[in-house]
């Protein structure tokens, strides 16, 4: 199958690409944590901001609707 797609198997160097694919899945791995920290934090600091906004008496429209369009009801598809 590699030699259909042109790639050469004498250059080919296995352990090299076995450890580039450990090291690309650390990286993976730790991304992904942090992802996920900055998204628990995000929903974090949303809500105090939705409880100060409660509390300050102001009413505002969740950002998440103004900033995505409505898909479903798109004319231009």
């Amino acid at each position: 199958m590699l030699e259909q797609a042109g790639i050469p198997l004498k250059g080919l160097n296995i352990d090299k690409l076995k450890a580039e694919y450990q090291e690309l899945t650390a990286q993976k791995k730790e991304l992904t944590a942090t992802y996920k920290n900055c998204d628990k934090e995000l929903k974090s600091l949303n809500r105090k901001l939705e409880n100060l906004n409660q509390y300050l008496g102001r009413t505002e429209p969740p950002k998440s609707a103004q900033e995505q369009p409505d898909r479903d009801n798109n004319p231009s598809r």
